[in-house]
């Protein structure tokens, strides 16, 4: 899956990462929020970036009809293996989680939450990146300093891994 970015880069999805978020879909009346962390890489010489993981829920987060809460450690841990078993070409990019509704956009919950990760949290750059998994449609956005800016889906396209080096 391939978002516009409103700089003019795309943010893409992997196959793998799409796959695990869009089986936590809230479909039933009683299923629980689930999120996790988004781990990929930048493209060089490009304002491209890829999202080849997307970690799911773990032991210590909170989950509940209209709300989650990521655990700090166990997330960090699936982040730190990543760099190191990639020779740190995979990176923090952001964060994502499910919502009740058939086309998601974000709460003030999750605006503050985003701000506050945009504050506390060490990544590369300067912008954070966020998927909402809704019943229908998974929304996209980036947070760069206290401003959140929607991401375009132009089309429903499946992100291709690309052998490593070849970015």
């Amino acid at each position: 899956m391939v978002f516009q970015k409103p700089n003019g880069g795309r943010l893409g999805v992997a196959d793998a990462a799409l796959d695990i978020m869009l089986s936590y879909r809230q479909q039933g009346p009683t299923d629980t929020e689930a999120g996790g962390v988004l781990i990929g890489r930048f493209i060089r010489d490009s304002d491209d970036v890829i999202v080849d993981i997307a970690t799911q829920p773990m032991p210590g987060d909170r989950r509940r009809r209209t709300s989650f809460y990521r655990s700090k450690r166990a997330h960090q841990e699936a982040i730190d293996e990543a760099w190191r078993t990639s020779n740190g070409t995979h990176t923090y990019l952001g964060e994502w989680h499910t919502h009740p509704e058939p086309n998601p956009s974000p709460s003030m919950t999750d605006l503050q939450d985003w701000r506050k990760r945009i504050r506390r949290d060490t990544f590369h750059g300067d912008t954070l990146h966020f998927l909402i998994v809704g019943q229908n449609e998974v929304g996209a956005w980036e947070m760069r300093g206290g401003l959140y800016l929607p991401y375009f889906r132009p089309q429903a396209i499946r992100m291709q891994r690309t052998p490593e080096g070849e970015d």
